[in-house]
């Protein structure tokens, strides 16, 4: 069977980097280019990782059938889509692409995914999935065929579109279709922070918030929980930036501290930024040296600014003030700061417990 080169893969993705930049098809009809651009640049992150897996390991290996997902399948030229995904594209997209394609760590373990290749009879939900699907399938059967040179065209047009989305915005959550309304959200909050996990429980509510309020023109980068400053780019818990320059920190405090945790944190912002938001969770108590008034109070004199919030308040503010479908994407930017931030493997599969729990998604 047709095996795509895992090494010859990587090298044809960081020789696109360059060849896909501005690039303009010639060869392709203008529905399969709208097809193509539907599916990268929509909502529906698995989907657009079956489209990538499929161009890059038929530009890489000819033989392959472009509709593959697993060796087994019944087709002429089947293959481990789901390996060349995990191994290759993966792993470049975080070193590469900053994440644009939306920061799955493992895509093919989704639904639409999980069968030996991508058919219109594969168990998908209805409505725009079922749709999603169907295109998908037409697309790859009707580009499996044609030349070398239409494959390679048809994957450096989707790598420009990959270049041009947002960068690293959601997580790959197929959440189950109920009104995501601001009780129903907030139970799950409830849920997910009832356990602290080491602080990053909060670090991840914290940083999903921030992105959604400021949106885009402004990067959260979610750093991992109680590590901070390991990296000389990092200054706090999350570190918010407009384009290149650094415009605030957060310290994420959810578990009991005392005021030489402040002023750790304000020393490290005093380097880079002058202010620091100081955000406590649910389990932060302060010593009895900590008094927050005071501390912004003395720090405004001379010329930095301190500001105090809980998490809960952050979320009594910010959640009646999102749409349904930013609060859609808040939890899935709350799966995708899991990765970013290499989350504990408990603290995962406690978020994924309280999606169930909370309704949030399907059985």
């Amino acid at each position: 069977m047709p095996t795509p080169d895992h090494t010859k893969s990587l090298n044809i993705l960081k020789a696109a980097l360059r060849e896909s930049e501005g690039f303009k098809a010639t060869k392709l009809t203008a529905k399969q280019q709208a097809d193509i651009k539907s599916i990268i640049l929509g909502t529906h992150l698995t989907f657009r990782y079956l489209l990538i897996t499929a161009l890059l390991a038929k530009v890489t290996e000819p033989r392959v059938h472009m509709r593959s997902l697993q060796t087994g399948a019944d087709l002429e030229g089947a293959y481990d889509a789901r390996s060349l995904c995990h191994k290759v594209w993966v792993p470049f997209e975080h070193s590469f692409l900053d994440c644009k394609l939306g920061g799955s760590n493992e895509p093919y373990l989704n639904k639409p995914a999980r069968f030996p290749s991508i058919a219109k009879t594969n168990a998908v939900r209805g409505g725009n999935d079922k749709a999603l699907l169907d295109r998908l399938y037409d697309l790859l059967e009707g580009l499996n065929n044609l030349s070398s040179q239409d494959h390679r065209e048809a994957f450096l047009y989707a790598m420009s579109l990959i270049n041009s989305r947002d960068g690293a915005t959601v997580g790959d959550i197929d959440l189950a279709p109920v009104a995501l309304t601001v009780t129903r959200t907030r139970q799950f909050l409830s849920l997910f922070l009832a356990s602290s996990f080491g602080g990053e429980t909060a670090v991840v509510v914290v940083g999903a918030i921030m992105a959604v309020r400021f949106g885009k023109g402004y990067q959260v980068e979610v750093h991992p929980a109680n590590q901070a400053g390991t990296s000389s780019n990092e200054i706090g818990d999350i570190d918010m930036y407009e384009g290149k320059r650094l415009i605030l920190p957060m310290e994420v405090k959810d578990k009991n501290y005392i005021r030489t945790d402040v002023e750790h944190a304000v020393s490290k912002a005093k380097v880079a930024c002058g202010r620091l938001l100081f955000v406590t969770g649910q389990h932060a108590i302060p010593a009895g040296d900590v008094r927050p008034d005071a501390l912004v109070a003395l720090y405004a004199e001379a010329g930095f600014d301190l500001a105090f919030v809980s998490v809960d308040q952050l979320i009594q503010t910010d959640l009646p003030l999102m749409s349904e479908e930013q609060r859609r994407v808040f939890v899935q930017l709350m799966q995708a700061n899991l990765g970013t931030m290499r989350a504990k493997d408990e603290t995962k599969s406690h978020f994924a417990d309280c999606l169930a729990n909370a309704g949030l998604v399907e059985n």
